[in-house]
This record gives C-alpha cells, sequence and structure tokens, in this order.
C-alpha cells in the first residue's frame, strides 16, 4: 500500500467509528492519569482531529454521537464496531440520562477537558444532563455537551431500532468483555492488581459462546475496530485460540487457561507510552525497541502476582519469539516456546494481518494464510496448518460473493472447506447472521446446486454490491 493510498478519504461511516474510538481512549487516558496529563493531551488531540474528519466527511459542522440499548449510533445507524469497545462511554451517558453527545467541529482543548472532568463526576441526586450541561456552559463550554435521551426520527423498521435480540446478546457480552480489559489497564496503569478471576470467568463464557453455534460471537469479532489500547485485538486473539484450541484438545480447564492467556497476552501494551502504541506512523529503530518491550514488561507484571498462570506468562513473554530461535525478547540461552505461546502466536499474527488498522486495510483470510505459510519456522507450520484446517478457507463471518451474484456471510464450516454454510446478507450490517435469515449449506448440491462462492468481500464493498442490488 502506498502512502497515497492512506490518504484517501474515509467514509462518514469509518471516521464516525473512528471518533468513537478516540472518545473511549480519552476517558480511559482520563481515569489514569490527571487532564494535564501528556498522555491525555495526546488523546484530546487525537480526538479533535477525528472530529474535524467527521465533519468535514458528513459536510456539517456539528457531530452528534448517540447512544441507545448498548448500541452506539450516527446518522440513525448503529455502529456495531464501534459499540462494541464503549460500554463504559455507554453507562457513563446513562449514568447522567443522555442519550448522546454533540460537539462542535472546531471545539476547542480546554472544552474537551472540562467535558472529561466534569462526566467523570458522579451527578448528585436528581441531577442529570441538563444540570451537567449548565456547569460546562458556566465553565466556558459552548462546543462540547450533552443530548436528551436518545429518540429514533427514523421509520419504523429502519435498521437503527433493528438489530435482533441475538446480536445484542452476542454484542453485550462483547462488551463486557472490553470493559473487563479496560479496568485491567487501568489497574496496571496505576500500579495496581490484576484480580484474575473476572478474566478466567469471561474466558469461560467465550467458550461458552464459541460451542453455541446460535451466537454470533466470529461474526461480531470480524465487526470490532482497531483501537488505541489493542483491547480488540486481545479479544480477538482470544476468541480465535480458544476456537482452534477446542479443535485440539477437550480438557475444559486447558481451554479456559488458554483463553485467560490469550486475553492477557498483550497486558504489556499498558507500560507503552500511548502516542507510540496509537501512532499511525512507521516507527522508528528506537521506538520499535521500545515497543517491542511490551513482551517482556507484561511477563514482569504477571509475575508480580502470586496467583498467575505459568501458561499466561509464557504467552505474554513468547508470543513474538518463533520456533526457530528469531523473534523477541532475545534470551541468552535457549527457550522453549510453550505450545499455548505457539497457538496465541499463530492467532496474534492472523488477527494482525487480517484487521483494519489506521494505517492498512485488512488482508483477506487466504492471502493470510499464504503469508504465514511463507514465514516458515517463524511459525509452528504443523501447528499453522491445523489453524487453517479449523478456521477455515472462508472463516465464520467472512463476507463473500456468490457465483449468482448476491452477497453472504460465512455462518459455519461444513464438510468441503471451499463450501462452507452461509446466509444471504441484505443489510446494511451484512456480516451478521439474523434470527429469520436461511442458512444455506453450500456442500448440499442437491440443495444448492452449482452456487458457490466467487470472491471475498470486504464490509465496504459488501455494502456497496448490497445497495446496487437494492436500486
Amino acid at each position: 500500500m502506498t502512502s497515497t493510498d492512506l490518504q484517501q478519504p474515509r467514509d462518514a461511516t469509518t471516521e464516525a467509528t473512528l471518533l468513537v474510538d478516540a472518545l473511549v481512549a480519552a476517558f480511559v487516558n482520563a481515569r489514569i492519569y490527571a487532564i494535564t496529563h501528556p498522555r491525555v493531551q495526546t488523546s484530546i488531540a487525537d480526538l479533535q482531529r477525528t472530529l474535524r474528519e467527521l465533519a468535514v466527511a458528513t459536510g456539517e459542522p456539528t457531530v452528534v454521537i448517540g447512544a441507545a440499548e448498548g448500541l452506539i449510533i450516527h446518522k440513525q445507524s448503529p455502529l456495531l464496531g464501534a459499540s462494541i469497545g464503549a460500554a463504559r462511554l455507554i453507562a457513563l451517558l446513562r449514568t447522567w440520562g443522555s442519550g448522546g453527545l454533540e460537539f462542535g467541529a472546531r471545539v476547542e482543548t480546554q472544552e474537551l477537558e472540562t467535558l472529561l472532568v466534569a462526566m467523570a463526576t458522579r451527578p448528585q441526586p436528581g441531577h442529570d444532563y441538563n444540570q451537567l450541561n449548565e456547569t460546562l456552559a458556566a465553565r466556558q463550554c459552548q462546543l462540547a455537551r450533552l443530548l436528551p435521551p436518545y429518540a429514533s426520527t427514523a421509520p419504523t423498521g429502519d435498521r437503527a431500532n433493528a438489530v435482533d435480540s441475538t446480536v445484542r446478546v452476542g454484542l453485550r457480552f462483547y462488551q463486557s468483555v472490553i470493559d473487563l480489559l479496560q479496568n485491567v489497564t487501568v489497574s496496571v496503569c496505576r500500579g495496581g492488581r490484576i484480580d484474575f478471576a473476572p478474566v478466567q470467568a469471561q474466558a469461560e463464557q467465550v467458550l461458552k459462546q464459541l460451542q453455541n453455534r446460535e451466537q454470533p460471537l466470529l461474526g461480531l469479532a470480524r465487526q470490532d475496530q482497531y483501537d488505541a489500547f489493542t483491547f480488540g485485538h486481545s479479544v480477538r486473539v482470544a476468541i480465535l485460540s480458544m476456537n482452534f484450541a477446542k479443535t485440539l484438545t477437550d480438557d475444559h480447564g486447558l481451554l479456559i487457561r488458554i483463553g485467560t492467556a490469550a486475553l492477557l497476552h498483550d497486558v504489556g501494551k499498558s507500560l507503552i507510552p500511548f502516542e507510540l502504541l496509537h501512532s499511525t506512523r512507521t516507527l522508528n529503530a528506537e521506538e520499535r525497541l521500545q515497543m517491542n518491550r511490551h513482551a517482556e514488561l507484561g511477563a514482569e507484571c504477571l509475575l508480580d502476582h502470586n496467583d498467575s498462570d505459568p501458561l499466561a506468562v509464557a504467552a505474554a513473554f513468547g508470543h513474538h519469539r518463533s520456533p526457530d530461535g528469531t523473534g523477541y525478547p532475545r534470551t541468552l540461552h535457549a527457550h522453549h516456546i510453550s505450545m499455548v505461546s505457539r497457538i496465541v502466536k499463530i492467532c496474534d499474527v492472523f488477527e494482525a494481518l487480517t484487521a483494519s488498522r489506521p494505517y492498512k486495510q485488512p488482508m483477506s483470510p487466504i492471502r493470510a494464510y499464504r503469508v504465514m505459510l511463507a514465514m516458515g519456522q517463524k511459525l509452528d507450520q504443523s501447528l499453522l496448518r491445523k489453524f487453517i484446517e479449523s478456521n477455515g478457507i472462508y472463516p465464520n463471518g467472512q463476507l463473500v460473493q456468490m457465483t449468482d451474484g448476491a452477497v453472504a456471510v460465512v455462518h459455519a464450516q461444513g464438510k468441503d472447506p471451499l463450501r462452507p454454510i452461509v446466509s444471504i446478507a441484505d443489510t446494511v450490517v451484512p456480516d451478521l447472521v439474523e434470527e429469520d435469515q436461511q442458512l444455506l449449506d453450500l456442500g448440499d448440491i442437491e440443495c444448492c446446486g452449482a452456487r458457490a462462492i466467487l470472491a471475498e468481500l470486504t464490509p465496504t464493498q459488501a455494502q456497496e454490491l448490497i445497495r446496487r442490488a437494492a436500486e
């Protein structure tokens, strides 16, 4: 990808999602540090930038972000990817009886500082967003305010009101995992302790979700966006790791330990400077070395706890080490890489290749497999082949174009890796299976005939094809 590609304008939905991520980063940083701390100031500057970019994308000087029923909403449409990481923001708005936020595109740094501090204060009995807005106005905060409870003006049946109950259940669960990792990060940054019991409990819930084919956890994982603290990355790696590991063992306790290790594998990034972690530019050699320290910092953090699991320590330390002895952290003597670390490493690389980042477009799963196979002994190749087999040529949640032109989403793997079970998508949020959608087993030739997958699609490509078909 060229620098020209990176500078191409993004659509309003993408900009709105990035804005929500910037909001969450600002609120999390404000929980950890004083409002004048460089990390808070950096996140405020990022928030200002995304506000201006969204205003340009919409052509409007005012930006409105709504919140209702656990969803972040922009322009009457739910932002599922943004909603996943915004549980704390949604809860904070609910505390004030508010249904969203309104910003002027040119909001000043001091105004955002005032908003962050004011919202973090628990409202007095009987007070709601009206009193908070009065406080903001009295402190010269004119371009940021809380909104009344969200009320959709869209027609009945609009997608903003029609996210089905199955998706909502999965979304609420996913939000709870992200919220847990946010709390872990806040605790680590403040020099506090990690409570492993809730992490293990969430790993067990992930396993239950993966064992229930009716729950759209893998599909939701593909909705998630890049976030400043890599919470989404850690959850996706955990989902991939547990989904893979359950094909290798039926030891329930071991699977929970693997999930816990995967959720915490990047805990060391909590101790990396925010400006490096959230950088959208290429890091120089010195900065890269500093970033690479997250592996040893994570292991040291976990070792500082008497009740930490050795598998979690090993995964935190070894998920960037390779079977051929390369990678980091470097050791003076030969260092055995545990099976759990190898599993987490494979899932970590796959997620990094296939996920969206501010500086790159997501790679298709098939292309990612090719890249990983070409890495040779940088990865455990025997384990990698098993991962590809279990994850599928077209992984669950992958958007595809059918030979008849229809857009579909992969729902489950079939007997033939090239012919999975899919559902036809006809909405603007095409990669989630709704309760009443019919599943098609492409391996059932009598039912589907020659109907097959023609190509993989990105969400943007899928939405464009659906839009054209509706015209």
